[in-house]
Parts: structure tokens; sequence; C-alpha cells
């Protein structure tokens, strides 16, 4: 890929199979990123970001709302303090807030655990 002003170019380039090739992508700031980095656009600048949020809910209760700054729309993946996954019904408030409820025969029921966002 070849960064030209706010736009990056894809190219292929072939080798033979005995070719090794060591590049990294670099962000505006010259920064290569870590592992499970997500490269991102602001509009005039290029970097990376994690992209993923733990949520901890140490108290039960049958709503969670959530600030997670991520700037999207994440998928959500609830654990109880079992371990168990735990299904609820997410509603994005906005790109960074989202509000998790749960029910149990359609009653509300309160759950404690964590909220993994990516």
């Amino acid at each position: 890929m070849k960064w030209i002003g706010q736009h990056i170019f894809d190219y292929i380039s072939r080798f033979r199979n005995d070719v090794y090739v060591d590049a990294k992508i670099l962000d505006s700031s010259g920064s290569a990123g870590s592992s499970n980095d997500i490269l991102t656009s602001t509009g005039t600048t290029v970097v990376w970001t994690n992209r993923t949020f733990t949520y901890t809910k140490t108290n039960a209760a049958n709503t969670w709302v959530i600030l997670h700054n991520l700037n999207s729309y994440p998928s959500v993946t609830v654990v109880d303090t079992g371990g168990s996954v735990v299904r609820g019904e997410v509603v994005y408030n906005s790109i960074n807030q989202l509000t998790i409820t749960f029910f149990s025969n359609s009653s509300a029921v309160a759950v404690d655990g964590k909220a993994y966002l990516n």
C-alpha cells in the first residue's frame, strides 16, 4: 500500500516463494501500531487504534449503560461472573455509547459480569 495525501492506494507485489518481505504500515505519526490495532482515518490523519473495550459490572443490574468511545457501533458479547454468555438487547445510543437490557421470560433480570466490545 502507498500513502498519498489522504488516500491509501493498494498494489500487489509478486515474489518468488523463497523471498521474505518484512514491512510495516505506518500511521501519520510514523507509528507501526501494535498487535490487534486497526488503522483508522480521522479525515486529516491516519492513526492506529485499539478497537476493543471491556466493561465490568460488579453490581448486578438489568440495564447497563456503557460509554466506550470506540467511535463506532461495536459487536457486543456479555459474559456473567460464572463464565456463561448472556444475551441482552443492545441499543446503540450513539457511536460512543450503548445500552444493554437483560430479560428472561419477558421480565427484566439483573446480571453482573463483563461486556466485551469490538
